[in-house]
């Protein structure tokens, strides 16, 4: 049972990394775009919100007894590798140049970490009402 949930946990990082590999910059603060970009870029934030907000609830099923500190720092550390990612798989491109800009990093942060935990937060105290 307890080799599962390593299996688990080790597919939730690596997914959220994935994810965030693949999504970053959910928006990009420092570029203009055209405008026909800007349905894919609104595209893009709503997909990740979706993806963001079902690794919450995995996480919930998984994490019952976990902490809100463990869970935030469990989804930084997967996002800042899932970032670094990003990064190493764009080296020397132009791109990163202005991806990866303080602006662009601090709110792909925020978003899916607080959206994350906050879903993770929601389903469980949904969990503990169902159980009162």
């Amino acid at each position: 049972m307890k080799n599962k949930k390593r299996i688990l946990i080790s597919g939730i990082f690596m997914c959220l990394a994935f994810i965030t590999c693949c999504m970053f910059p959910i928006l990009n603060l420092t570029k203009e775009t055209p405008i026909r970009m800007e349905v894919v870029n609104w595209l893009v934030i709503v997909i990740s919100i979706m993806f963001y907000h079902s690794i919450g609830q995995a996480e919930a099923k998984l994490f019952t007894n976990s902490s809100a500190i463990f869970i935030g720092l469990f989804n930084l550390i997967a996002t800042i590798v899932g970032m670094g990612s990003r990064f190493l798989l764009e080296f020397g491109e132009v791109s990163n140049t202005y991806n990866f800009t303080i602006p662009n990093i601090i709110l792909h942060i925020l978003i899916s970490v607080v959206v994350i935990s906050g879903t993770w937060l929601f389903y469980k105290k949904l969990a503990i009402g169902k159980t009162d």
